[in-house]
């Protein structure tokens, strides 16, 4: 019986084409979605250096010291490790005079307080999802992100303590968007679909951080209101106008959509096991959320581990590369003009990659679920693992071969997106925000602790320390994929399924569930319907059960 239902899936899977779909269109609204609060969330790391007033030696000491900053925009996770070591968008700085007397210290505290709030919200974004639907909470988040955005030149004007408080509550804002955006996605993306929708959809993060660099230089030299401040008006208003297209043709859910064909809402949902509508007389509440068990649950902890790996991969990309390619390569990425884009290039298009190549890999039958999830963890961190000490071993003349290193390493461990990533939702497609929540907050702590090693193990900047630093990172990611294949699953885990409790009072519910069951047994039975007959077969094993109960 269980062949055959596979097969049905794969069949049914080719009969629904993914191109032209309305869950296609749902992932494009989500990867605009994400290119936009990215765009949102590091425009000020570009904006600050036309912002603030410096002569020449110290603006050329700052545009250092901002490729540090600036890689703090990153968030949390692989769904967040997106800002990598940033693009040249300073040299405006060499003929623009600021109008702030901000000191460095004082720079470091406007731009990290986006992450006070950040970390605050984490796993809030899935509970607001499960109470009042992924759709508005992603609606008011963003929102909120280009109004906050759009007023942002007036309070820095105004009151800098003023500027830094709307920076948190930007960061409050958007910590809700990643983990209310997988509940989204745990209900619009088919089983044997979900790498390569989810890939897409996060990989918007890549075009929002190359958008802000051309697009940050150009208006601080030229835009209105003294350049810097055209920067946050410019992607504000690109962000209300993403909420308007987002609250016209967004939905929940399948069953909520207005435009989706009939065909495609049945496959999504019989893919997912869910009913096409909940058309039960019995009023239903969901149980409390399981945290115990989440907590305790071994492939939860697989995914964290893999998570944690991922980020402390990417902080190194972002913190440690640009430092060793300056003390031991004598180069600095700002002023390698597109080279410095190609990074990004690469992580956009392995994330797509990977997506595609796991679900067609399901797909086809090649390998299960479980056994695609670990292929990509393995490809996505042991390929960085390999690059990264490949990287440590080239020489101080070897310039081309360490930028071809650095892209891919880069590039390939947008793998993971098809492995840890999806599989929040393959465990717990009903609470995936929730946990990846938990997750992202996690997974910060290797944004705290992984400058703290690097500066620890490398105090003179020489081959032999940044060579070590590469070591301790490759042992990081290779533990974390290991780990990872050892104790994931695929399966919907327990705690995670589907289990309610009756709001009304027993006898009511009884006799509701009596007159149910009366009407399903009036059903006709399909000789090909495996699932009711597996159904049937059930509840006559269970009824023979009780009969030989009573008769003891």
């Amino acid at each position: 019986m269980t062949a055959k239902i596979e097969i049905n899936s794969s069949s049914s899977t080719s009969n629904h084409r993914l191109l032209g779909s309305t869950r296609l269109n749902i992932a494009f609204l989500c990867f605009f979605g994400c290119a936009i609060i990215y765009s949102l969330r590091s425009n000020l790391s570009f904006a600050i250096v036309c912002m603030v007033k410096d002569d020449e030696i110290i603006a050329q000491r700052q545009r250092r010291e901002l490729n540090n900053i600036k890689i703090n925009e990153i968030s949390e996770s692989s769904l967040n490790n997106t800002n990598f070591q940033e693009f040249n968008n300073v040299g405006a700085a060499d003929i623009i005079i600021g109008e702030f007397d901000w000191s460095k210290q004082l720079q470091g505290q406007i731009l990290g307080a986006f992450f006070f709030g950040y970390l605050t919200s984490q796993m809030l974004g899935g509970i607001l999802a499960g109470r009042f639907g992924a759709k508005i909470v992603l609606f008011v988040a963003v929102l909120a992100s280009s109004l906050i955005s759009i007023i942002s030149p007036g309070m820095a004007r105004f009151n800098v303590a003023i500027f830094i408080s709307i920076r948190a509550l930007l960061g409050f804002t958007q910590g809700v968007i990643f983990p209310a955006m997988h509940s989204l996605l745990s209900g619009w993306a088919p089983p044997m679909e979900r790498g390569i929708l989810t890939g897409l959809s996060y990989a918007g993060a890549q075009v929002g951080n190359m958008l802000v660099m051309p697009l940050s230089g150009l208006l601080c030299r030229h835009g209105f209101d003294g350049g810097w401040p055209s920067i946050f008006y410019l992607f504000g208003a690109i962000g209300l106008f993403w909420c308007l297209i987002w609250f016209l043709i967004g939905a929940d859910s399948p069953q909520k959509h207005k435009t989706i064909k009939e065909n495609e809402r049945e496959y999504i949902l019989e893919s997912l096991g869910k009913n096409k509508e909940n058309n039960s007389p019995i009023e239903i509440k969901r149980r409390p959320i399981p945290l115990y068990s989440i907590l305790t649950s071994k492939p939860v902890w697989a995914i964290f581990v893999g998570h944690f790996a991922g980020d402390w991969g990417s902080y190194t990309m972002a913190l440690g590369i640009p430092s060793f390619l300056n003390d031991v390569l004598g180069l600095q990425l700002t002023s390698m003009g597109i080279v410095s884009a190609l990074p990004y290039l690469a992580y956009f298009a392995f994330i797509n990659i990977g997506g595609h190549f796991a679900d067609k890999l399901q797909q086809k039958g090649v390998f299960s679920t479980l056994n695609c999830r670990r292929l990509a963890m393995l490809i996505a961190f042991g390929g960085q693992a390999l690059m990264l000490v490949a990287i440590g071993y080239c020489g101080c003349h070897q310039h081309n071969l360490v930028i071809l290193l650095l892209i891919l390493s880069t590039g390939i461990s947008g793998f993971q997106y098809a492995g840890f990533v999806v599989n929040y939702m393959d465990i717990c497609p009903e609470l995936s925000g929730f946990v990846l929540g938990i997750g992202n907050t996690l997974s910060c702590l290797a944004g705290l602790l992984s400058p703290i090693i690097m500066g620890w193990l490398t105090p003179n900047g020489s081959k032999e320390e940044w060579l070590l630093v590469f070591y301790v990172t490759a042992f990081i990611l290779v533990v974390g994929a290991l780990i990872f294949s050892f104790f994931a699953s695929a399966e919907v885990q327990e705690w995670a399924k589907e289990d309610f409790d009756y709001s009304s009072n027993d006898a009511e519910n009884q006799e509701k569930q009596q007159k149910i069951s009366v009407e399903q047994q009036k059903l006709p039975l399909l000789e090909n319907d495996i699932t009711t007959q597996f159904v049937l077969q059930q509840r006559e094993d269970c009824e023979e059960i009780g009969r030989r109960k009573e008769k003891e």
